[in-house]
């Protein structure tokens, strides 16, 4: 096989894989994104809106996981919502479905905002001898830190001091300032 016929050869692979994966992701999100109620999801508790703020030190806090922990007695389960707040510190709960809110009563409530940091950055440009290759490779392998933007009580349910009630005729709409000393909850 000439190099010519290798070439036009990889080309059309390349071109039908790309036709596969558009149709493939064609095919899941046409089939992905219909909501159906069955029987499990009848069984689920109803949710109500529910979301809010959150401040730490006088300032919002962008891309930090709210998450409110709910026990349903009745059931012998507790349910979460999660939500991500924004870069005005603004979040909304989903529990089960996006945006769907929290299930009704007491929750206890834990808020972090964590990013990988610690190691040296990669350098821009590419290596132009084997100790800058090394060098380049063994900053990539390093593990990275984990490094907490906020004090770690308010990670835990059992340490953050955080709560909220859900109701069914709320706003639901929670403002929480947090600072070093404790959680002031509103």
């Amino acid at each position: 096989m000439s190099a010519m016929q290798h070439v036009w050869r990889s080309k059309v692979f390349a071109a039908r894989l790309a036709w596969v994966a558009v149709c493939v992701t064609v095919v899941l999100s046409v089939g992905c994104s219909r909501y159906v109620e069955d029987k499990w999801s009848r069984a689920r508790p109803s949710t109500h809106r529910a979301g809010g703020v959150v401040e730490y030190q006088g300032q919002p806090v962008p891309r930090a996981i709210v998450t409110f922990v709910a026990r349903d007695d009745s059931r012998g389960k507790e349910f979460s919502a999660v939500g991500l707040t924004n870069d005005r510190g603004q979040f909304t709960l989903q529990t089960f479905r996006p945006r769907d809110g929290a299930i009704l009563g007491s929750h206890r409530v834990t808020i972090e905002r964590r990013s990988l940091g610690g190691g040296e950055p990669v350098a821009d440009k590419p290596p132009t001898n084997r100790e800058e290759y090394d060098a380049q490779r063994a900053a990539q392998a390093s593990p990275q830190k984990i490094v907490s933007h906020l004090p770690a009580k308010y990670g835990s349910a059992d340490s953050s001091g955080l709560t909220a009630d859900v109701i069914a005729k709320g706003p639901n709409d929670f403002v929480f300032r947090l600072d070093d000393s404790g959680p002031q909850p509103k």
